[in-house]
């Protein structure tokens, strides 16, 4: 069960994202949230960066004292206005706070929430995505800009057998077994393939029924793949989506087609569920 939400922001747009929908996943288990503010534009050795769909490369923007003080003082803002009523809901931050000690606290986590990276101008593809998925070893939730509210009632899962995804099919067990609607999504190839009936049937014994649908998009690019999956997730009106993050460093793939995992990161108009 989830019961310790760590929230970060970097003072952007991401801060309301990130804090409405850690709110409403602490409000759903009864949990609380940890906000972390962190200085924008962090860099380092895990910061290799995301790059989205293939098109946006990182941007580590050189800011000010000044303009980071303002940052800071939005996520203090957002966390007052979002979570300030929560129990047990906690605010931190720092000069000093790095990408490390967003991995610190986030390993003693249930589940970390980010922001949907390329919101921000100033901080495009921030290094907290790469360092949340990789390093962390927990579910990352990546907020869309409407976070939506109450419980999440239809799931759509990406399964392709691999063990990224069943990764992130292990930390969403909390949100499947409250969930009325759970659909493993196979794409590009057939769920005997990849195992899907035998997932279904073991997913019964935790009382979860889960029915079975396949698209094959063709042989088309990753990114129109991705477009593919989120259309099938916004269409059928799923309240989360959850899948593996594939690869690591400057392109991140999803059933190895490129760029359709970054382009799902920073599409999804649903909170979207991923580990590694």
């Amino acid at each position: 069960m989830i019961k310790s939400v760590l929230a970060v922001s970097e003072g952007g747009p991401d801060a309301t994202m990130s804090f409405s929908l850690a709110g409403r996943i602490a409000g759903e288990f009864g949990g609380t949230v940890d906000a972390l503010h962190l200085p924008a534009g962090l860099s380092g050795d895990m910061a290799s960066g995301l790059a989205m769909s293939g098109e946006a490369m990182p941007v580590l923007m050189d800011m000010d004292d000044e303009r980071q003080e303002q940052r800071r003082k939005e996520s203090e803002r957002a966390f007052k206005q979002v979570l300030g009523g929560l129990a047990g809901a906690t605010f931190t931050a720092a000069e000093t706070a790095t990408l490390d000690s967003m991995v610190a606290m986030g390993r003693c986590s249930d589940i970390l929430v980010i922001g949907r990276p390329g919101a921000d101008p100033d901080n495009v593809a921030p290094a907290t995505v790469e360092a949340a998925l990789y390093e962390c070893a927990r579910a990352v939730m990546v907020a869309p800009p409407t976070a939506g509210s109450g419980p999440f009632n239809s799931v759509v899962v990406a399964w392709n057998g691999s063990f990224q995804a069943a990764r992130a099919l292990e930390y969403a067990l909390p949100f499947l077994i409250k969930a009325a609607k759970v659909t493993l999504l196979v794409v590009g190839t057939k769920p005997d393939e990849v195992g899907a009936p035998y997932l279904a049937r073991n997913l019964g014994r935790h009382g979860i029924k889960a029915t079975i649908d396949a698209i094959d998009p063709g042989a088309v690019s990753g990114r129109a793949r991705g477009r593919a999956l989120l259309g099938y997730t916004h269409d059928k009106g799923a309240d989360l989506l959850v899948m593996g993050a594939y690869g690591r460093g400057q392109v991140l793939t999803f059933l190895g087609l490129g760029g359709a995992t970054g382009k799902v990161i920073s599409s999804c108009r649903v909170p979207l569920l991923m580990a590694h």
